[in-house]
């Protein structure tokens, strides 16, 4: 038993804690890597100051995200989403190394 809970996760019970996430934030700072996505900047509703500190289970190119853009994911849904000045780059979850849904 204890082998197990020390295993590789499993994608069904972990995807659960990311779907009530939702993020909706114009991009000020943001330090990605391979383990986390810490981005700094402002609702745009609201224009209030926010932040999102998650693993990071979508981002490959860490310079992908820039001052401007906006991030976006939908409570109930597993797509992030940048949106640049001319184009929206959609990102699956990944888990396992593979996209899942």
């Amino acid at each position: 038993m204890l082998l197990s809970a020390c295993g590789e996760p499993e994608c069904n019970i972990v995807k659960q804690a990311y779907y009530p996430d939702e993020y909706n934030l114009i991009v000020g700072e943001s330090n990605i890597d391979n383990s986390w996505i810490k981005i700094i900047g402002y609702d745009p509703i609201t224009n209030k100051k926010s932040n999102i500190m998650v693993h990071n289970n979508w981002i490959d190119d860490y310079n992908e995200v820039e001052e401007g853009d906006t991030i976006i994911k939908k409570r109930g849904d597993l797509m992030l989403a940048i949106h640049k000045k001319d184009t929206i780059i959609r990102h699956d979850w990944y888990c396992r190394g593979k996209p899942y849904k």
